[in-house]
């Protein structure tokens, strides 16, 4: 499952699994374990929340974050920094009125609108990207395991 690159356009395709966490304790499990594993894997952590506890904030995905800026945002939403960060900063910036509305074109209309109500209720939204089969398997496996709420897939297309 390799990420998929359309050389004509300059556009890359990764595949995402995506997962919600009511807490930080939760979601600083499920990190340290992808971290304790041989390959480090990419993705992002996606949330509304100020309270990130110190041994959290100090794990190789959370150390950057970038706030996103959406008008209809109640809160203010951050984003690991890294190629999700960016994509969802120039769909605001072209017009993306909520955080919704900016991963729907991915998601799916009613993925998204779940997603942005997780992060209005304060969860925390993990993103990790599928490399493999063996990924999926794995990661899948272990986050549908871990979390309370919803785990899905979505492919998001990154302009090169």
């Amino acid at each position: 499952m390799q990420r998929a690159r359309d050389i004509t356009r300059g556009v890359s395709r990764a595949q995402f699994v995506v997962a919600v966490f009511d807490d930080w304790q939760a979601l600083h499990s499920v990190l340290v374990d992808m971290e304790s594993r041989e390959r480090a894997r990419s993705g992002a952590v996606l949330h509304a929340r100020k309270d990130i506890p110190p041994q959290t904030s100090a794990l190789g995905m959370l150390k950057e974050m970038k706030e996103l800026h959406f008008v209809h945002a109640r809160q203010h939403i951050v984003c690991t920094m890294g190629q999700l960060a960016q994509e969802l900063s120039l769909r605001s910036a072209g017009g993306a009125r909520s955080i919704g509305e900016a991963l729907r074109a991915w998601c799916g209309a009613d993925q998204a609108g779940q997603l942005e109500n997780h992060i209005e209720q304060g969860r925390l939204v993990l993103w990790v990207e599928l490399r493999s089969s063996e990924d999926y398997s794995v990661v899948c496996g272990m986050l549908v395991q871990a979390s309370p709420h919803m785990v899905g897939l979505c492919s998001v297309n990154f302009e090169s």
